[in-house]
């Protein structure tokens, strides 16, 4: 907890909120130049009643707000934070504290829109789990723009949270996708070595005892696996009408080898600049180093990874 930290709800016309705007602004105008006049038009909120001032020891110190895009849905607009009070996480909980409010109002979605040059801003709105979609309106044609949108309503708690006999990790409670809780790791673990793909919109049909059925059961050898590979294949046909989708069985498991770091998971943690060893490597369960392997294969979110690296306790 950051010490002094103080939310005000308030309205655009607070003078605090006024403040901070023109110092946004201020900054807006001179990072973008000319390009930024095609965007101020767009970010005019006057008489707008859902506004935050976030302070730090009475000094205001971040802002935020939303306004109604449509029945369910709100715009995010203005989030800044004062260059003095910037690293220490308080975008985060200013747009936290903006989707609560809006939630609390009824609303259901969050849509933003932000520039393709603010890297760290798009990181900020994907790791709090927007995505890019379609420019909407006016930013519809202007390449400049990145618009993204969440689905804001609460997600409850993963069945395999508290679930005993099964391994699953702190990190995997934010495997979410339109509102549905990805397959986790130790059912991914069991579908490879079972040679059997599973699509999100499948698993989501199974009921709950189905899907602890499939993170239970063994899976180790090979009666085991043929078992686990037809009960599978039953449930995708019970729910869809369709043959399951096969695949074929990598023979290279490289979480079971021990003494070696994979150059695959090496590259990925040199990212972050972290290095792994090979100690540090052996110390860990299978899943968790298949885990590993998974989170930093070529095009996956990297958000995930350095929580998974954290959890297992290889770095701080």
């Amino acid at each position: 907890m950051i010490n002094g930290l103080r939310i005000k709800r308030t309205n655009s016309a607070d003078p605090d909120f006024q403040k901070l705007i023109m110092h946004l602004d201020h900054e807006l105008w001179n990072e973008l130049q000319e390009d930024q006049a095609t965007y101020d038009q767009y970010n005019k909120i006057p008489d707008l009643q859902t506004t935050l001032v976030l302070y730090i020891n009475d000094k205001p110190a971040a802002i935020g707000c939303f306004k109604k895009y449509n029945g369910d849905t709100v715009e995010i607009k203005r989030m800044f934070v004062e260059k003095e009070f910037r690293r220490k996480g308080l975008s985060n909980i200013v747009l936290k504290e903006l989707e609560d409010w809006a939630i609390e109002s009824g609303y259901k979605y969050a849509i933003l829109e932000t520039s393709i040059h603010f890297k760290a801003t798009r990181t900020l709105y994907s790791h709090a789990g927007y995505k890019v979609i379609d420019n909407y309106d006016q930013y519809a044609g202007l390449e400049e723009s990145v618009c993204m949108k969440k689905y804001l309503v609460a997600v409850k708690p993963s069945e395999f949270k508290r679930m005993n006999g099964i391994e699953y990790f702190d990190f995997e409670e934010g495997f979410i996708e339109e509102n549905v809780r990805c397959i986790p790791m130790i059912v991914r673990f069991k579908m490879d070595l079972a040679g059997v793909k599973l699509k999100l919109a499948e698993w989501s049909k199974f009921n709950i005892d189905e899907r602890k059925e499939l993170a239970v059961k063994s899976c180790n050898t090979v009666d085991e696996i043929t078992a686990y590979n037809n009960y599978l294949k039953r449930l995708v046909e019970k729910y869809t009408g369709k043959p399951a989708t096969e695949m074929e069985v990598d023979k290279d498991t490289t979480w079971e080898k021990n003494d070696i770091v994979p150059g695959m998971l090496n590259q990925k943690a040199k990212e972050f600049d972290w290095n792994i060893s090979v100690d540090e490597w052996r110390q860990l369960t299978k899943l968790q180093r298949f885990a590993l392997l998974k989170l930093c294969r070529p095009g996956h979110e990297n958000k995930n990874f350095p929580k998974a690296m954290k959890e297992f306790k290889i770095v701080k």
